[in-house]
């Protein structure tokens, strides 16, 4: 069984919004009036981080706060000579959990400098936390400048994880869904976020760090497209190995990227539906025997995993890892064949 602690309604729970900050006097404002104008949020605050101090942006941050009746704390840490996204991550949400207090029913979001949630966004992220534990939201990039060929990777892998779920479903992440995870809008209930150990101080993709270790510690994610927020395309971000880092690179780059077969991806994703399947039912010896020839997995291992995993999919995680030298092909051949993979599953699935 999946992880599942008693909380009050999410609709009446107080919210901390998290934001790291680094160099966003041109940004920070548009997402201070964005929060300023969401709809039916309820209680929330939002909590700055800025690392490094920035005196002139901290008191025009403050007085457009103000002004707008937006409740608001802020605070910096040591500018560190090179960014580090966790560490400053893990700072903003550190300020949030001191303004909660000893609150255990409330919920943390946390979202990007240079981000504009939708003026739904709380809403839907309280929606999607009275179900789930964790929720990770759809990011749009703006497209300025464009990028088509990371626009096209990003309709392709949208398409495939569309094939994951028909494949592998799960019932706590109905579609519509979407394949990312960014720390533009994550959000979990703060007993949780406590109980995972908060942000790891890692220079870079300590939000896809974070959610990995949710779903192995039993919790349950939701990548929601109803929770939706808006990010800068810039192509010089503040994190090392960051989203700027990819589409700087992708614009330069003359050839299509190269991805996982399709078809291998999608009989991975069998794999895990078989897995994910056998553990909700309680999976006999003579399953257990079956699924380990099935995974080329050892038999003893598959024993400890099943009866030690929190959750269906922690479980399915261990024993279906991804590949380590996946067979790759270019992003073109990929295309084709997912569509013809998308075919086989008609009318149930869309290519959209």
């Amino acid at each position: 069984m999946s992880r599942v602690l008693p909380m009050p309604s999410a609709a009446s729970a107080p919210v901390v919004v998290c934001v790291p900050v680094r160099d966003e006097a041109r940004r920070l404002p548009a997402l201070v009036a964005a929060l300023a104008a969401q709809m039916d949020a309820g209680e929330f605050e939002l909590c700055l981080v800025f690392d490094g101090d920035e005196p002139a942006l901290r008191a025009r941050v403050v007085r457009k706060a103000r002004a707008a009746g937006l409740a608001l704390a802020c605070r910096h840490i040591a500018r560190g000579r090179t960014p580090n996204a966790g560490r400053a991550r893990r700072a903003a949400a550190a300020l949030g959990l001191e303004m909660l207090g000893d609150r255990s029913d409330a919920l943390l979001l946390t979202t990007d400098a240079d981000s504009i949630p939708a003026p739904d966004w709380i809403a839907a992220s309280r929606a999607a936390l009275a179900e789930v534990d964790v929720v990770a939201g759809y990011v749009r990039r703006d497209n300025r400048p464009p990028l088509p060929i990371r626009d096209r990777l990003e309709a392709y892998l949208e398409r495939l994880y569309a094939l994951e779920r028909e494949l592998d479903p799960i019932a706590y992440e109905p579609a519509p869904s979407h394949p990312g995870v960014g720390g533009a809008s994550l959000g979990f209930r703060v007993d949780v976020y406590r109980a995972l150990g908060g942000f790891g101080e890692h220079p870079f993709e300590e939000d896809l760090a974070i959610v990995d270790a949710a779903r192995r510690a039993g919790y349950r994610l939701r990548r929601d497209r109803a929770v939706r927020v808006t990010t800068s395309s810039r192509l010089f971000g503040r994190a090392r190995s960051g989203l700027a880092d990819d589409l700087r690179g992708q614009r330069a780059a003359r050839e299509l990227p190269r991805v996982e077969h399709p078809a291998d991806a999608s009989a991975r994703y069998r794999r895990s539906a078989a897995a994910r399947a056998l553990f909700l039912a309680g999976a006999s010896e003579a399953e257990l025997i079956e699924l380990a020839a099935h995974l080329d997995y050892p038999l003893a291992d598959l024993r400890r995993v099943a009866a030690t995993a929190p959750s269906a999919d922690a479980f399915a995680l261990a024993v279906v890892p991804p590949p380590i030298a996946p067979r790759d092909v270019d992003l073109a051949t990929a295309e084709i064949e997912l569509t013809r993979l998308l075919d086989q599953h008609e009318p149930t699935m869309s290519h959209a």
